[in-house]
């Protein structure tokens, strides 16, 4: 059996854009997941009945987004679980909470350790980690900083807290690695992201590129400063003349929508909690979000 479930799904979050991100990724993995084995899944009532209909799958409702823990602590204690997934934002600790409820349990966890989430959910800590082993653009302590024009007058001002991160800003082309992390590290594939002011809206998957082989030897060096890191990650990169890291997500990202391999990510990731070796072969498709 394979506990799988995906947070604004289950927590019935109402930004359509976060949602649809969240169908993408969450619908790409059941239907996975779902030719393997039976898949049990915490789904928000608002949504259940979408997936009424899917076959052996066992649908646990969530009233309500507290309830998200409860319900996994139960279902975890209750039922003869052997493996683990979670997508959730790393936002408020919400992704590190759940990581820490599977890892009580004797299942094998899909993802990322609560460790690695520590570090790689915080942008500062990431910084720290990898700065003397790859390029990264500059980044500042969070403190209270004062932003202001060098020529302003009257006293204006935009003031920023410790919720906030100032990094030098890097031009060039916004890539991303999309990698599976166990005792080896497979590059599943180079990608280009679509960003825009609503933020991430799409990307074509699979890219050739002059760089290539360099980006994911960069990507590697990356993951391999944080420990913990394992199954799908995904690494954000900006390439101009050199290639910088900018982040680190110890979690499926919603690239997986437009990546194709074969066998199937779902059963690479189990191949991989089973320290198998992995063998693949990797397409990959544009795709845009609507936001």
């Amino acid at each position: 059996m394979i506990l799988f479930f995906e947070y604004a799904i289950a927590s019935g979050f109402e930004d359509e854009g976060i949602l649809e991100e969240g169908k993408m990724m969450f619908n790409t993995l059941l239907n996975q997941f779902l030719e393997i084995d039976n898949v049990t899944s915490l789904i928000h009532k608002d949504f259940a009945d979408d997936y009424k209909d899917f076959e052996n799958l066992k649908i646990v409702e969530i009233e309500d987004d507290k309830d998200i823990e409860i319900k996994l602590n139960d279902i975890l204690k209750n039922e003869k679980i052997d493996y683990a997934l979670t997508i959730a934002p790393e936002d408020e600790n919400i992704l590190y909470n759940l990581t820490k409820i599977i890892e009580k349990y004797p299942v094998k966890n899909l993802g990322c350790s609560s460790n690695a989430i520590k570090v790689a959910g915080d942008k500062y800590l990431t910084y720290l980690t990898i700065k003397d082993y790859v390029k990264t653009p500059k980044t500042f302590k969070p403190k209270k900083y004062v932003i202001k024009k060098i020529d302003g007058c009257g006293g204006k001002f935009n003031l920023f807290d410790e919720n906030f991160l100032i990094q030098e800003f890097v031009e060039g082309e916004s890539l991303s690695v999309s990698l599976i992390v166990g005792k080896k590290i497979y590059p599943l594939s180079l990608n280009r992201q679509y960003i825009d002011e609503r933020g991430f809206v799409g990307g074509e998957v699979n890219i050739k590129h002059r760089l290539k082989d360099e980006i994911f030897n960069e990507a590697i060096k990356a993951v391999k400063c944080i420990d913990g890191l394992n199954g799908y990650v995904g690494v954000d990169v900006i390439v101009n003349d050199e290639i910088y890291i900018i982040e680190i997500n110890p979690r499926i990202t919603t690239t997986i929508y437009g990546l194709k391999t074969e066998p199937s990510l779902a059963e690479l990731l189990i191949k991989n909690a089973n320290n198998e070796e992995l063998t693949f072969k990797v397409e990959g498709k544009e795709f845009t979000i609507n936001k």
